[in-house]
């Protein structure tokens, strides 16, 4: 659950709306137009079990600045210490298919991402841990 954790500094999900061209938002450059907006969770699967099921909510919002935002109820994934609703930014970045949220801190976590339509997909493996979301944009 630590790297749960960890995803939530990491703004994790948020959010996967990119497989444009390699793209630092951190050094002035824009992030992808189609990543850019609020992503609703509708699926937190971490080692087979989906988080979703049993109630948990979590919206991330990524900017045009590189910065992001997220909003955490009913946690269920140690997102919150303590929860179990909670909030977080930070700044992100976008390069290729990897998204990296708080770049060069202790919480930088880094996962990859596609999207497809309004679908945003991330995953990323910590430890013997694995994890995927699935975002669907407003």
């Amino acid at each position: 659950m630590i790297a749960l954790q960890s995803i939530r500094r990491s703004a994790y999900v948020v959010i996967a709306a990119l497989i444009p061209l390699a793209i630092g938002c951190g050094d002035g450059v824009e992030p992808p137009p189609g990543l850019v907006g609020t992503w609703d969770a509708t699926s937190l699967v971490v080692d087979g079990f989906d988080l979703m099921d049993d109630g948990m909510t979590l919206s991330y919002t990524l900017t045009s600045g590189g910065n992001y935002s997220y909003v955490v109820t009913g946690d269920l994934s140690d997102y919150c210490d303590p929860g179990p609703d909670c909030s977080d930014s930070g700044d992100f970045t976008a390069t290729g298919t990897q998204l990296t949220f708080d770049e060069g801190t202790a919480f930088e976590e880094t996962y990859s991402y596609t999207i497809v339509g309004t679908t945003l997909t991330i995953s990323a493996t910590f430890g013997q841990s694995t994890y995927a979301f699935t975002f669907e944009k407003r």
